[in-house]
């Protein structure tokens, strides 16, 4: 398959490992001693899948999440193709619709006011993850890290993305190069628009507990 490498290469404004030192020098730390375009792959996807996950806005940049060490589905992508990049590692974004996990929001909105507030998010979620070349296109989702998984399972909850279909049944994709344009649109679209900060600081700590819960025997 021939395409446009160069393309997958380059920084923006949000994917901004061209100006980001700390960027740079994690990914030189992580990719230390890799031989393979596979070994650094693993180490730099391994990084950014454990930074917790973490509700936020969509159009922050690469290197802000990296200073935060957390992030949401778009941000934490943003990050894993930034760092890809850097290793000279082609990646490009996809974008599309799933379902909402019903269990995980179920068990999170008993608390405090919650309820009301998800209800603003809908049935249907965006979700943005990752797609890098490694002599083909491999799928790479650095979404939630491993304990909010393991707090997910033991709720009874499900790993697997469930993706949105169009008429005939088929899953639609949008995958770009350059993310900043759709992350800016989005952002201006964003649910919890009254009050989102606190929103957003009532669910981290909803999905820390998550974590521990996971933990716990």
């Amino acid at each position: 398959m021939t395409f446009n490498r160069n393309a997958y290469l380059q920084p923006s404004e949000l994917c901004d490992f061209d100006t980001s030192r700390q960027i740079n020098q994690k990914v030189l730390e992580l990719t230390a001693g890799c031989t393979t375009r596979q070994s650094r792959f693993e180490k730099i996807f391994a990084f950014v899948k454990e930074l917790p996950y973490g509700f936020e806005d969509w159009d922050l940049k690469a290197s802000d999440i990296l200073k935060k060490g957390w992030g949401m589905c778009s941000g934490k992508t943003n990050l894993l193709v930034a760092m890809l990049r850097s290793a000279g590692i082609p990646a490009r974004y996809r974008v599309y619709r799933i379902k909402a996990d019903s269990t995980l929001w179920s068990q999170m909105g008993r608390a405090n006011s919650l309820p009301v507030r998800l209800e603003e998010l809908g049935d249907e979620r965006d979700h943005v993850d990752c797609e890098v070349w490694i002599e083909h296109w491999i799928v790479s989702d650095p979404g939630r890290d491993s304990a909010m998984e393991k707090g997910i399972l033991k709720l009874g909850g499900d790993l697997k993305r469930h993706v949105i279909t169009d008429e005939k049944g088929r899953e639609k994709y949008l995958r770009l190069a350059v993310i900043d344009q759709w992350a800016r649109q989005r952002q201006s679209r964003r649910a919890f628009r009254r009050g989102r900060t606190d929103a957003f600081t009532e669910i981290n700590r909803q999905l820390d507990q998550l974590r521990k819960f996971g933990s716990t025997i």
